[in-house]
């Protein structure tokens, strides 16, 4: 087995370690941007995240290419190889090393699905704020009766907030 192709696999698992940190790091302050309601501050945080999602797709294309290359060495499908499988066939250091990073990336996975679950929500909930105070806006002035003491609608005394002319 190329143990040098084995190196660059490291590096690039290493390099994707570095950028999923980035990106938890930016997404726990988008969940302080979040509670505070800054939305320009917040944009900037997606634009951020948006540059390192790029380079991870830069990255991950060059480990497929890595592992395509180490699947043709090997006589296996690409699809088949996975970590715990390099593991077994690799010398100690490197089989260590491999799975040092298999373990950081798991963690920093799991941080991120996390913590997106939870600025998920929080975005939920500000919506549903919004779209109540919307309805409670919309539905003002109107008297609550459909109908008046003549039996007339009352539909021409009902005054909504956001009705404008163009």
């Amino acid at each position: 087995m190329d143990t040098v192709s084995i190196k660059k696999l490291i590096d690039i698992l290493n390099k994707e370690s570095t950028i999923y940190e980035g990106i938890l790091k930016l997404s726990k302050e988008k969940t302080d941007v979040i509670v505070k309601g800054k939305v320009t501050e917040l944009e900037g945080i997606t634009r951020a995240e948006q540059t390192m999602i790029l380079q991870l797709g830069k990255l991950e294309e060059e480990r497929e290419a890595l592992v395509g290359q180490l699947a043709g060495q090997l006589g296996v499908k690409p699809e088949d190889i996975t970590v715990s499988e390099l593991e077994k066939i690799l010398p100690k250091e490197q089989s260590k090393e491999l799975n040092d990073c298999s373990k950081k990336m798991t963690g920093l996975i799991n941080g991120l699905r996390d913590t997106n679950g939870m600025n998920a929500k929080l975005i939920k909930n500000s919506l549903d704020y919004i779209d109540f105070s919307v309805n409670i806006l919309s539905n003002a002035g109107s008297s609550g009766d459909i109908y008046g003491k003549s039996g007339q609608s009352n539909d021409a005394k009902k005054r909504n907030f956001f009705d404008m002319k163009l």
